[in-house]
């Protein structure tokens, strides 16, 4: 059976510095461990240290309580840099799962055990330094479930599952 499919598109980067300049909008961002080449003006990604949803990344990011924890991480001469993905606010939870059940970062505090929506195939695309550009996770689902706006079909689904299953 086939499982959803999502593509996530990173953009970035973004420094700790003129991360209000990141999007208000939904999506997945990555907190990295990084070290930048003035002469060159390049990045080099380091350690993927943090992976979260937001229905508004900006917001998250700049009011998050969590810089000091990762700027903890920094050796002399790193500092945080951040990408980011759009992803539709129905996908947010999968993707966020998908993405900390994958890659397990070394600083997201709550990592799940298992991936509790089916099935999902992402497809990463952009700014993925550290980063699998595609897998899946999860198992097959009916077939034609688009994991959009449907919620209420997956917890139909888990629902016969358990029922069935025991």
């Amino acid at each position: 059976m086939a499982v959803p499919q999502v593509i996530l598109r990173f953009s970035g980067y973004w420094s700790e510095f003129n991360s209000g300049l990141m999007p208000r909008r939904p999506g997945l961002f990555c907190v990295y461990r990084a070290r930048f080449d003035d002469l060159d003006k390049s990045t080099t990604m380091l350690e993927l240290l943090h992976v979260r949803a937001s229905s508004n990344v900006n917001q998250c990011v700049t009011g998050s309580r969590d810089l000091a924890r990762w700027r903890s991480r920094l050796a002399p001469g790193e500092a945080l840099s951040f990408s980011y993905s759009p992803v539709a606010e129905d996908d947010l939870a999968a993707c966020e799962a998908a993405m900390l059940l994958r890659h397990r970062p070394s600083m997201s505090p709550a990592l799940p055990e298992r991936f509790a929506f089916g099935g999902l195939a992402l497809r990463l695309d952009g700014r993925t330094p550290l980063l699998d550009r595609e897998f899946t996770v999860g198992h097959a689902v009916v077939k034609g479930y688009s994991g959009r706006g449907s919620t209420w079909l997956r917890r139909g689904i888990d629902f016969l599952r358990t029922t069935v299953n025991g």
